[in-house]
């Protein structure tokens, strides 16, 4: 049976799972349940963990882990991951790493920044000396600009102040009342402020944006250039503090992805502040960063 090292990207709705060789080619993929260390309850996680597991054992012998995942920082969360993955056989080499950390590891392989804006946004690097820097991160109630929440709080803001004559008549407000079956202010307030309401509610209307930017909407445009603005501010606190004016940098994130308005704007405020940065298409997705990074774990640190 072949050797490999396995990588996990553990998300809020699925986790992807590559294994490389020594060489750090990758050798199969596969993608199973959730992983979401600070929100799923612990039988979900097991099963996740539980599935992972011997998917890698049909695979090959594993010589090293590395699982990523938001919340791994949390020293609750570590414990937790460290004895569910002792209780389901797994006694070996294991590195804990940030989404952001196998980001980097996949999308560029080595020196440069990723730019992350999905639900969330954050950005994160790694100079030739090896030294590491991050912006952003800290969370929807004080933070993550540029991200898909942030998008669709705005959106949401700009159909409430048109509706109170603050700002004139946006095209935000027909789109969010097809989205949610209704723009009028109490039933908005009652929508973002319900007990259940997630994150992710709020962030799948930054979808609305891109429509909305191409019809001409003054709204519409604001917002995506307040979330390109937040973008680039990120990106240049990491190059900054890495003195990397010459980084690869790969956007990453759904916001990133799929929304041409924010993409574009963004791409253009960082050519105009860092022309020497390079922007590159990743060149392999989080899950096989993951596995390259456990190619680098030599000593057994799974002590749960």
């Amino acid at each position: 049976m072949q050797t490999l090292f396995a990588g996990w990207d553990g998300g809020g709705t699925a986790t992807g799972v590559a294994c490389v060789d020594a060489a750090g080619n990758t050798l199969a993929e596969s993608r199973f349940g959730p992983l979401n260390l600070n929100g799923s309850d612990e039988e979900t996680i097991e099963k996740t963990v539980r599935d992972c597991l011997a998917w890698m054992r049909s695979t090959g012998a594993c010589a090293g882990l590395c699982v990523g995942a938001a919340g791994v920082s949390n020293a609750r969360a570590d414990a937790l991951l460290r004895m569910l993955l002792v209780r389901n056989g797994y006694h070996g080499p294991l590195r804990l790493a940030g989404d952001h950390e196998i980001a980097l590891a996949g999308a560029v392989g080595g020196p440069g920044a990723v730019i992350v804006a999905g639900t969330g946004s954050v950005c994160y690097g790694r100079n030739a000396r090896g030294e590491t820097a991050r912006s952003g991160g800290f969370g929807h109630l004080v933070d993550d600009g540029g991200s898909g929440y942030a998008i669709g709080r705005d959106i949401l803001g700009a159909v409430l102040r048109a509706a109170d004559g603050r700002v004139g008549p946006t095209t935000l407000t027909k789109a969010v009342a097809s989205e949610l079956g209704s723009a009028k202010p109490g039933d908005l307030v009652s929508y973002i402020y319900h007990q259940n309401r997630a994150k992710a509610d709020i962030a799948r209307l930054a979808m609305l944006l891109s429509p909305a930017v191409e019809a001409g909407d003054s709204a519409a445009t604001a917002i995506a250039d307040r979330a390109a603005g937040e973008l680039c501010a990120l990106v240049s606190a990491v190059l900054t503090r890495l003195d990397m004016p010459d980084a690869e940098l790969a956007f990453l994130g759904s916001i990133l992805i799929k929304c041409a308005p924010v993409r574009l704007r963004a791409q253009s405020l960082t050519e105009a502040v860092w022309p020497g940065a390079h922007l590159i298409e990743p060149r392999r997705n989080a899950a096989c960063g993951a596995a390259l990074l456990a190619r680098e774990t030599k000593e057994d640190v799974n002590h749960a």
